[in-house]
């Protein structure tokens, strides 16, 4: 009995380090519209702007493969947790002055924090005079901000979502 309890145990954990390679390579899960931070955006950007899906297809589109959007239940190994923590548009162009999106993330696998990030892009593009067109513009540069991170991730200990939406 104590032979087979010893040769479980070596073949469970002789599979061990196969799990965890399988793990690495599982595509990382993100959700399919990025939510919003409860205070961020104005009424029109979060009702008319589809500004979480477009930085959730840009990411996808950018990791090639690395990144999945699929809805996310907690069964997930690998994951991507992203929110809006900031997001500016008004229309009119250059007239209206800048206008910005800002992102917080944690990837996670099997549930604990392997790496955090939080991105800002700008943009004070003239002739885009609707709001929601500049910030489609802000989630296809920050979609290729968060692929670029995938490549090596890191890990800011100091780094949370309140001091991201900063």
């Amino acid at each position: 009995m104590k032979v087979m309890t010893a040769a479980a145990l070596a073949a469970a954990f002789a599979c061990a380090p196969a799990l965890q390679a399988q793990a690495a390579d599982a595509p990382i899960r993100i959700a399919a519209d990025i939510p919003y931070r409860t205070d961020v955006g104005g009424e029109l950007i979060r009702s008319e702007c589809r500004f979480g899906s477009y930085l959730s297809d840009s990411i996808v589109r950018h990791a090639a493969g690395r990144v999945v959007a699929a809805p996310l239940d907690g069964s997930e190994s690998r994951r991507l947790d992203i929110v809006v923590t900031k997001a500016h548009a008004a229309g009119g162009g250059a007239i209206s002055g800048p206008k910005w999106g800002r992102i917080y993330g944690e990837l996670k696998e099997d549930g604990r924090v392997v790496g955090n990030f939080s991105f800002k892009r700008t943009t004070s593009r003239p002739f885009t005079f609707r709001a929601c067109t500049t910030l489609k513009l802000i989630a296809e540069a920050l979609g290729g901000d968060v692929a670029r991170w995938l490549e090596q991730p890191t890990l800011d200990p100091l780094m949370t979502e309140d001091v991201a939406a900063n």
